[in-house]
């Protein structure tokens, strides 16, 4: 009778992991800007001027989504597919901001902000906008970072649109916070639709 031997491992043995490696978004920030911006090309940078930070969002951080279908293809007769085809991908992101500021308000809504009115002044000022009867869609050039102390991850989709929002909740014991899920739309032709930077994560030899 064979004797089946089950190999353990000890920390001696797996020289190559590396705890660096295990990463926790521990904080981050979210930014938006006119489509066609130039983005960061590395994720150690400061993001340009006519990048927009959305301010605090909540301790559920980011969520980042794939979704795939696939078309199954199968010989005649036979049981498991020969190969499968992607008919249709699908990347979201999805964020809770805290802020109550003019782009945050803009994103939730839908609405322009130059098509919003700012009035008064000092402890009077305020903005106000008409709800649109056909809302028009808008575009977005989307920046995300993601921090765990000096190994930063660093997201950019060059157009995305909101396509899925939360409730709005006024209550006294939590913030007023717009729950925001943007997807991933097709660039224009030659450019990237979502670039990723990973700092400090070598290739292999």
């Amino acid at each position: 009778m064979p004797v089946f031997v089950m190999a353990t491992t000890t920390g001696e043995e797996s020289m190559s992991a590396d705890n660096t490696q295990v990463r926790v978004g521990v904080t981050g920030a979210v930014y938006v800007a006119p489509v066609g911006t130039t983005a960061p090309t590395e994720p150690y940078t400061p993001w340009g001027a006519n990048w927009i930070d959305l301010g605090y969002c909540t301790e559920d951080g980011l969520t980042e989504s794939l979704n795939e279908d696939r078309q199954e293809f199968k010989g005649w007769g036979r049981k498991r597919p020969l190969r499968t085809q992607i008919t249709n991908r699908t990347n979201t992101f999805k964020i809770v901001t805290q802020e109550t500021k003019a782009h945050t308000v803009s994103l939730f809504y839908g609405v322009d902000i130059a098509d919003m009115t700012s009035s008064g002044t000092g402890d009077t000022q305020f903005i106000s906008w008409n709800e649109p009867e056909n809302p028009e869609p808008l575009y977005y050039a989307l920046g995300m970072d993601v921090i765990d102390g000096d190994y930063p991850k660093r997201i950019t989709v060059a157009r995305a649109e909101v396509t899925a929002k939360g409730d709005i909740v006024y209550k006294a014991d939590q913030t007023v916070s717009y729950d925001l899920t943007f997807t991933a739309l097709e660039a224009a032709s030659g450019v990237s639709a979502i670039n990723y930077m990973l700092g400090k994560v070598p290739l292999p030899a």
